[in-house]
């Protein structure tokens, strides 16, 4: 038997996957660790935000009662700390799962590829620090676009290296300022690799 907390209903074919995982089948032995795989099982489905299971003695065996709470409908997607994300890129990667039961494995697939988005843009350090759902469906990406701190001019002596041979730093001729003010890339930017190039 799978139930809510609540006593609420599942959606059918949330149900479905629930006891798809399930391993335990009526008239067969179970145990305790039998019943922690089949918590597990029913948790990696990537539907549900808490499983539990009990179990009760009865005159003809053991009743089985998996309670779940399941996880709300996905309404929006929102990001915190993007500035070079492209309008309409995350109702693009997450879209498809709005109006659907929050499936937390198919949300980390979409994570990942807003990851790839970024590499792919040259945005090489950005990567996403973590994802916060919320009871109400929406769901928060917080996101470490690496921003440039700081630029530094260094020189190579004539074997290719920054330090003489007793560790000092190499010395140049050509004052800082004339390098930096030909790039393009500012402390303040948001780190590409394309723009660096």
């Amino acid at each position: 038997l799978v139930t809510t907390s609540d006593g609420q209903p599942i959606p059918t074919d949330i149900e479905k996957q629930a006891y798809d995982a399930i391993a335990t089948k009526p008239g067969r032995t179970t145990s305790r660790t039998q019943l922690q795989s089949d918590i597990n099982a029913i948790y990696s489905t990537g539907y549900f935000g808490n499983v539990k299971g009990d179990l009760q003695d009865t005159e003809i065996g053991v009743k089985v009662t998996f309670v779940v709470e399941v996880n709300p409908v996905l309404k929006s997607v929102q990001t915190e700390g993007a500035t070079v994300l492209e309008a309409g890129t995350i109702d693009k990667i997450f879209g498809a799962q709005y109006g659907k039961v929050t499936n937390l494995r198919d949300l980390q697939a979409g994570v990942k590829e807003l990851e790839k988005y970024y590499q792919d843009k040259g945005y090489v350090l950005a990567q996403v620090a973590d994802v916060k759902p919320q009871p109400d469906g929406t769901v928060t990406i917080i996101v470490a676009e690496g921003v440039v701190e700081d630029i530094k001019v260094g020189f190579l002596n004539e074997e290719g290296k920054a330090q003489n041979a007793d560790g000092t730093p190499v010395r140049g001729n050509t004052r800082d300022f004339i390098v930096t003010r030909e790039l393009s890339l500012k402390p303040g930017a948001v780190f590409n690799r394309n723009t660096v190039q």
